[in-house]
């Protein structure tokens, strides 16, 4: 056996030790007991269910105890142990039992911690990106209201907030490179403040948040300052920020320069248009990105569509999520808006982000249907009805 060798095998058996070793830093050996109403095999195999997330949250308790403070720390801890069952290694039942029409199930598990802190990371990055979405900016100038030409758009005040939003890495669904007809059709839209049709060219572009405003410059008229005229504009930036996928408006607000704009010249406002854009372009951000990351963590509607899904299914699902501690409201918190060709558009009222509702459907059992995840987007989900009676 060469040096070479030796060395190699001393290597390889030192980390044959020391991985087995490492892992086991990182599990914990838990008892943990879990419940569930009824005393049937379904809720005996809930408690059981129950057992294991009670498991993982008593093995990385002290992680979830330091991430306490941060934000969205509710959905991302329901999100990460609602897959309690990827961070148990092992595990046996130790007891199971009923008592007064409740289901027990005590189990010896092995929780991995590693495996929870690592999803736990990702999954919070995701969250944080979320407060950041795809945009399509668009905004039609007027340099001077009292002329008679008409608004244009791609002007000066677009593209000093595109620049700054491509500064602060907000990605930006480039209108230049898609189809010159959906160019076209979002800029008629826009001169028209026709939302539904801005938010469906949007979508189109695969943006989440159309921010679609409207510049007006106003000729205020010269005074004399001094021994020198200068001309007055009053210049405002009327936005909104528009959900592409349901026209939802997120937010509205009018912006204005801190002190009046002034020039020499008597010219139109095209030169106020920059100063202006430059001015509110990192207030018009964030209060694009609060509204955003509210819509995405505070109680909100999303539109789910249900397809092969007749009116007499819809209302067992309805039953079933109206018991979801997730909907608010309760039943009412389900609400059918239209059955057609048995698709049922159907509206919830929602605790915590898109991808936790489309999990949480994909888990119902009702009535021996299935539920398939066909389409999402940033407020839509598409589900497949599958089995069950029509």
């Amino acid at each position: 056996m060469t040096l070479r060798t030796s060395l190699t095998s001393i290597c390889l058996l030192t980390l044959g030790l020391a991985i087995p070793a490492a892992r086991a830093q990182l599990d914990r050996r838990i008892q943990a007991t879990g419940k569930a109403a009824g005393t049937d095999l379904k809720a005996a195999d809930e408690a059981k269910a129950d057992a294991k997330r009670n498991a993982v949250e008593q093995g990385c308790g002290l992680y979830i105890n330091a991430q306490s403070e941060a934000e969205n720390f509710q959905l991302v801890k329901d999100r990460i142990l609602g897959q309690a069952s990827g961070y148990i290694r092992e595990f046996k039942v130790l007891k199971e039992w009923t008592e007064n029409e409740i289901s027990y199930c005590t189990i010896d598990a092995v929780v991995s911690v590693a495996d929870f802190e690592r999803d736990w990371a990702l999954f919070a990055q995701v969250r944080e990106d979320e407060g950041n979405p795809r945009c399509v900016i668009l905004i039609t100038e007027d340099n001077d209201v009292d002329d008679l030409r008409p608004p244009r758009t791609n002007g000066i005040c677009q593209s000093v907030l595109e620049n700054f939003f491509l500064s602060k890495d907000v990605q930006l669904m480039d209108k230049a490179v898609a189809e010159d007809v959906r160019a076209r059709d979002l800029e008629l839209a826009a001169v028209n403040e026709d939302i539904n049709k801005m938010a469906a060219v949007a979508a189109a572009f695969k943006a989440d948040v159309l921010v679609f405003g409207r510049a007006e410059a106003k000729a205020g008229g010269p005074t004399t300052i001094g021994d020198k005229t200068v001309y007055r504009w009053d210049i405002t930036l009327t936005v909104r920020a528009i959900q592409a996928d349901s026209a939802q408006i997120l937010m509205s607000n009018v912006y204005r320069p801190k002190t009046p704009y002034k020039s020499v010249s008597a010219g139109c406002g095209d030169d106020a248009f920059a100063k202006l854009a430059e001015e509110v372009a990192p207030t018009l951000l964030k209060d694009v990105g609060e509204a955003w990351r509210k819509r995405a963590t505070a109680s909100r509607t999303c539109r789910v569509f249900w397809q092969s899904c007749s009116r007499k299914q819809f209302k067992a699902i309805q039953n079933r999520l109206a018991e979801d501690r997730g909907v608010v409201g309760s039943r009412e918190g389900v609400k059918l808006r239209e059955l057609v060709n048995n698709v049922v558009e159907s509206e919830i009222s929602w605790k915590y982000d898109l991808s936790t509702l489309a999990d949480r459907i994909e888990e119902l059992e009702v009535d021996g249907m299935t539920f398939e995840i066909v389409e999402q987007s940033a407020n839509r989900l598409d589900v497949k009805v599958i089995g069950g009676q029509q």
